[in-house]
């Protein structure tokens, strides 16, 4: 193979040439599969491209919209945007390309059962199958094996959807939907399986780091093994090291890797070859011909006819390669006409070969394929290079553009004839605007301009997967063309026809927008946009169901996207019997890029029952309503401060979603007149939907962490992952674990593996690694204790509190914890043991803490009633413990005179105590400092005399202990002794004194039960 390979270093543009002549005479071609961008074994695609010139492609069942965004704001679906620029950055460094799958990546799983069960196993299937047929690669790479070693859910489905699409897609009876799309069946020919080289065969144990080294476990029949620290003397540089260049534009993922030269080896496992094959294989194509006449053998079964052509056509690419001179590419360009035409005429007559239809349609799209690589070769050698611009990037329907398209002949070569065209979507327009030029002066740069008249009906310009509304977890992709590539093509391409010699050549450009920034320069494709966009301020409202009217304020701001002035009419269409001011408004816009905010007022009639419902927002512009919102996508210029903007990006996109507004009308009861103070941590929405709710919340910065009055706030709460990024947070951590034992409540949402260290909680815990998570959204929950006030106020809590959940139920639950933490809920995803550490709470001094790994932060931004339910109970943990503690003492005869105002002052006073079995609480003879209510278990009153000790009374829930040496200041008389667990109620002697001052109905109630006591005493 090594043969076609130029012995030299050449630097320059002109070494990506090179790598294009030494594919133009290979068949092979490999696809690589994996289920999320920066999957891939990325040494493996440079490797193969830089070495052989075989094409290398790289698929992946999604777009990353699940993962982490470590570099700017975008999630979700823009976040899916972003990671395919940032996948096709990746591929213009190492030579290969990227396609992808419909499927949304709904984040971590744990099985391949459920995401198959998300995604669908026979539309993943096929998405494989689309892939194999669109690419015909002789060989499948699997990143991915479907087994549990593949760890994520994800992965397993993808793994195990490869090994069944291998036969599928030769199968022309399977997805018969594809090849009405041109997709005819196409068998691979070799299977392989990525290996873990990190530690040795993990099925077999190893568990030395051999990740880039000789891996012995390997060395054996049935692997190959490939040497990426090959040195590249072409790029001047081992194929690993321009890898790791590539990996690091996984930016969004915080990939950072620093290439040094250096042997660096992969291993794969055959699955499945069709060839016979070496005991050791040295080369993914050992047991058959990958270059061009292999296709004589696979899949045209041995013909010796196609085999003589295409050793024809190779052998015109192997004298290009050898005729190529970096100062004078012209010398490969006769081989090359010469091998495209007879490549054109080899596809023209495979009708009179003797084929069967499907061979005959795979064939003819593979040569199709080829065609257009050899032209593109063919122009670069003879320094032809179209230029195709248009005077701006955004235009709306109905407006004209500019277009500019000129051929570059940079080498001054002979041409017999030029033409050019204009290539629109259906019911565009294009007039020619410049003068007829004569195609008989070949050393000028030809040029034509066109004025292009965008259709009123035009489409608005979206990346093609998210032009409808998705499924739960797949796209809708429209039929054929562009599904599985990155992007949407540009609206608008010139083609040029050049005649030279007696051949034609076809070159092919999309229009772009070409101008410079301060800091850079861009080329930004045409885009589609509407004449007025609309921003509404918030596209969620969240209120409480109420017996009387209720009254939104909304507002949107509308703009001109037109270079002139504009009018449109504005309407907010709303439920039937709900009434919205104003009502319909015309819109005049006297200047370009003009904005006005519009405000309307929405009236919920009394007594509309709970539920989600939608207010839309329409502008009609020339007979045609945009009811739309245009959320752009843009790529900054690396270095440049702040977030891209339309002014300085160098890369953009725009997702249109329906010009809504959801109202969620909630049934749920809050405790009013709390006052929270909240910790931010990782982005969240959380915020926004318990604001509008009526709810204080007080947002607590860097600055004033370490000296802001915690006391003042009934409850803290901390965001996800605060603790992670958040330094001051975790540097003033005790403030927060004082406030809890003086009285207040601290109320942590889900923090990653950093929060178990020391002195973060007011007892000790561990998570498991990999921490517990259960995945499945709708896995059942059970409820541990139904009498714990969190489940009862003030809003009743059951099973129904958990339907209609999305993603997940919830992340980073403890693993092990302190027995002084209360477990209230416990589920798992199926086959796993029942996760009891989402939802914990204990008593800390006065005060409550509570950890919730459940995932609040997704489910009330997305409107789940029950997740409010259940939350609205967590934020009233400060006056619901209070109200249980005065529920429980009220019964005891201590304080069962009491008005609720002074039961209130006693409960407020409280702290809480948790004592192990038989461990001792107090001593006789101390001093008596505390008064003591069993709150919980049974403590034993014991007497000591010299060696000797008494039990003289068991105390259960509800007696008083202590209160005779708080009185009299004398020193205990008894010692008190756990039986069992035992949780005491703890009040101050100091406190309990001045209590006794400021009620007299607690010093006649101490009198009686003293008097009481003595008589018992004295019988």
């Amino acid at each position: 193979m090594d043969s076609n390979r130029k012995q030299l270093y050449i630097p320059g543009a002109n070494a990506e040439i090179i790598y294009r002549l030494m594919g133009l005479g290979m068949s092979g071609a490999v696809l690589h599969i994996g289920a999320h961008p920066d999957d891939e074994d990325i040494g493996l695609i440079s490797y193969l491209y830089r070495k052989y010139g075989v094409r290398a492609v790289y698929w992946s069942a999604n777009r990353g919209e699940g993962g982490q965004n470590r570099i700017g704001p975008y999630g979700d679906e823009a976040l899916g945007v972003y990671r395919s620029w940032e996948s096709l950055e990746a591929r213009s460094i190492d030579g290969g390309e990227c396609l992808f799958g419909p499927f949304y990546d709904f984040g971590y799983s744990k099985n391949g059962e459920e995401s198959l069960a998300k995604w669908g196993r026979e539309e993943l299937v096929r998405e494989i199958v689309r892939a194999i047929r669109l690419v015909q690669p002789n060989v499948l790479v699997a990143r991915w094996t479907g087994k549990p070693t593949d760890f994520h859910g994800q992965h397993q489905a993808v793994g195990a959807a490869t090994l069944e699409a291998f036969e599928a897609a030769g199968d022309p009876d399977r997805f018969p939907e594809l090849k009405k799309q041109g997709l005819a069946a196409w068998q691979p020919i070799k299977l392989y399986h990525s290996t873990d080289n990190s530690g040795g065969d993990l099925s077999a144990g190893g568990t030395v780091n051999l990740f880039g080294g000789i891996n012995p476990e390997f060395e054996k029949e049935g692997f190959v093994r490939i040497n990426t620290g090959e040195f590249d003397l072409i790029a001047g540089g081992t194929y690993q090291e321009r890898a790791w260049l590539a990996y690091n534009k996984y930016q969004t993922q915080a990939m950072g890797l620093a290439p040094k030269p250096g042997n660096f080896y992969y291993y794969f496992k055959l699955h499945t070859s069709l060839v016979k094959v070496p005991e050791k294989e040295e080369s993914f194509f050992d047991g058959f011909d990958p270059s061009l006449s292999g296709l004589a053998d696979h899949p045209a079964d041995g013909s010796t006819v196609l085999r003589e052509k295409l050793s024809a056509i190779r052998n015109r690419c192997h004298e290009a390669l050898e005729r190529f001179r970096t100062e004078d590419p012209m010398k490969a360009s006769d081989s090359l006409l010469e091998g495209l035409e007879l490549l054109r005429e080899m596809r023209s007559a495979l009708a009179d070969q003797d084929l069967d239809n499907e061979t005959s349609s795979a064939l003819d799209f593979f040569l199709e394929q080829k065609t257009v690589d050899f032209e593109d070769v063919t122009t670069r050698c003879l320094g032809l290079e179209l230029d195709a611009t248009c005077d701006r990037a955004r235009i709306i329907p109905g407006e004209t553009v500019r277009v500019t398209a000129r051929l570059w002949n940079n080498r001054q070569i002979e041409i017999d004839e030029i033409s050019f065209k204009a290539c629109l979507p259906d019911f565009w327009k294009a007039q020619r605007v410049d003068s007829e030029q004569k195609n008989d002066v070949p050393t000028m740069s030809p040029q034509r301009e066109f004025e292009v008249i965008v259709a009123e009906t035009a489409d608005l310009s979206c990346p093609y997967w998210l032009l409808n509304p998705r499924r739960k977890y797949c796209y809708l992709w429209p039929e054929g063309e562009p599904s599985s590539r990155p992007f949407s093509p540009s609206p608008v391409t010139v083609s040029s026809r050049v005649t030279l010699g007696g051949h034609l050549l076809t070159l092919r450009r999309p229009v772009v927008c070409r101008e410079a920034f301060p800091g850079g320069f861009r080329e930004l494709p045409l885009a589609v946009i509407p004449p007025i966009s609309l921003q509404p301020k918030t596209i969620q409202e969240f209120r409480l169901v109420g017996g009387t009217e209720q009254r939104l304020e909304l507002q949107v701001v509308a703009r001109n996207n037109s270079e002139k002035a504009i009018d449109g009419s504005l309407e907010l269409e709303v439920p039937e019997g709900w009434k919205v001011i104003p009502g319909r408004i015309t819109l005049s816009f006297s200047a370009a890029v003009a904005t006005e905010t519009v405000r309307h007022t929405v009236i919920i009639p009394a007594g509309t029952q709970a539920g989600r419902f939608s207010l839309r927002y329409a502008i009609r512009y020339r007979n045609r309503d945009y009811a739309v919102v245009v959320n752009p996508v843009r790529m900054g210029t690396p270095g440049l401060p702040g977030l891209a903007d339309e002014s300085t990006c160098i890369r953009e996109e725009y997702i249109i979603k329906p010009s809504l507004v959801t109202v969620h009308l909630l049934d749920v009861k809050l405790v009013e007149g709390l006052r929270y103070a909240y910790v931010k941590g990782a982005k969240e929405q959380l915020l926004e939907a318990l604001t509008p709710l009526g709810l204080n919340f007080y947002c607590i910065s860097d600055e004033e962490m370490g000296y802001i009055d915690l006391s003042e706030f009934d409850a803290v709460i901390i965001g996800p992952n605060a603790y992670l990024v958040r330094e001051e947070l975790r540097i003033y951590s005790s403030r927060f674990l004082e406030y809890v034992k003086e009285g207040g409540t601290l109320i942590v949402q889900f923090q990653g593996y950093r929060y178990q260290s020391p002195g973060f909680t007011p007892f000790p815990f561990t998570y498991h690694q990999p921490h517990d998570r259960v995945t499945h959204e709708k896995a059942p929950v059970t409820i541990l204790d139904g009498e714990h006030v969190l489940l009862r106020l003030p809003n009743t809590v059951n099973s129904d509190a958990f339907d209609n959940w999305i993603r997940e139920r919830g992340l980073y639950f403890f693993g092990k914890w302190d027995k002084r933490y209360n477990t209230l809920l416990s589920c798992s995803d199926p086959g796993e043991d029942q996760k009891h550490g989402g939802l914990l709470d204990c008593q800390f001094g006065k005060g409550t803490f509570l950890y919730t790994g459940y995932s609040f932060f997704r489910q009330l931004p997305a409107g789940v009633p029950g997740a409010f339910r259940l939350f609205a109970n967590i934020l009233a943990l400060p006056e619901a413990r209070i109200l249980e503690r005065i529920d429980f003492i009220k019964k005891i005869s201590l304080f069962s005179l009491l008005s609720d105002e002074h039961l209130n002052s006693v409960a407020r006073l409280m702290s809480e105590r948790w004592e192990e079995d038989s461990a001792y609480i107090c001593r006789q003879g101390d001093s008596g400092e505390e008064l003591y209510i069993v709150y919980r278990g049974e403590v034993e009153v014991v007497k000591e005399s010299g060696s000797q000790e008494t039990v003289v009374y068991l105390a259960g829930v509800g007696d008083c202990l202590g209160e005779m040496g708080i009185l009299a200041d004398v020193p205990r008389t008894a010692s008190l002794r756990t039986r069992g667990d035992v949780q005491l109620l703890v009040i101050k002697g100091a406190h309990f004194l001045s209590l006794l001052r400021q009620s007299p109905d607690i010093s006649i109630q101490v009198i009686r039960l003293l008097v009481n006591r003595l008589a018992a005493s004295t019988g």
